[in-house]
């Protein structure tokens, strides 16, 4: 048995954990109010999240900009330019693979689209409160690509939230003036090592992130 099948989850569920990050969201953001859960890992904490408070509910479809080399160096959201890592310092030599990276991104997003949310464009958001969701965020990049995103449809304002999240992820969302919600801020920068106490199946997770997602349809 795995050290991770011993620990102790951090929720009971994603819909659990959903459950309760809705009620810090209910004490930060008025109405009219929209979640948007990030595909996969955001859908059905966002769902459950939008239950709890009376909000609309969406998804959104983003995409890490990942380099064989370095690793995930930012994101990508809908049809919004890139986030990438302040850090990240590409050669000369790179500015190719950066760019067939990006597109890489592009193409997955595309085809997500299709999965999560067929041939509908995202809802309107112009003059409401949307709180962009993730599940259990070890990395700020798809969060901080998402609200990039929806500031494209003029909402009266966007936070970024997470059930879980380590605390290099809130220092990156803050540091770029971008509010968080997450009421479990870990320590260890690979997160919590059982953050729901939903059977750990990636398959299974996406199968019922899309079933959420195309009820929202």
């Amino acid at each position: 048995m795995t050290s991770s099948a011993l620990q102790t989850a951090l929720y009971p569920s994603r819909s659990g954990a959903g459950a309760f990050l809705g009620r810090h969201i209910y004490q930060r953001c008025a109405q009219p109010l929209v979640l948007i859960g990030i595909t996969p890992t955001g859908v059905e904490v966002a769902a459950s999240a939008a239950k709890a408070v009376g909000a609309r509910f969406d998804v959104i479809v983003g995409a890490h900009v990942r380099l064989r080399n370095v690793g995930v160096i930012g994101a990508i959201a809908e049809d919004a330019d890139a986030v990438i890592d302040q850090e990240y310092e590409p050669g000369f030599d790179a500015v190719d693979e950066l760019d067939e990276a990006m597109d890489r991104a592009r193409r997955a997003i595309k085809s997500e689209r299709v999965l999560f949310r067929g041939p509908r464009p995202i809802r309107s958001l112009t003059g409401t409160n949307v709180v962009v969701v993730d599940g259990h965020a070890t990395s700020p990049w798809k969060l901080l690509a998402s609200v990039k995103a929806v500031l494209e449809f003029e909402p009266a304002g966007v936070w970024a939230a997470a059930a879980a999240a380590t605390k290099g992820v809130k220092e990156r969302i803050t540091a770029r003036r971008v509010e968080f919600i997450c009421p479990s801020i870990v320590l260890d920068p690979q997160g919590h090592p059982r953050p729901f106490g939903d059977p750990e199946d990636p398959s299974a997770e996406r199968l019922r992130s899309i079933v959420i997602a195309r009820e929202a349809a």
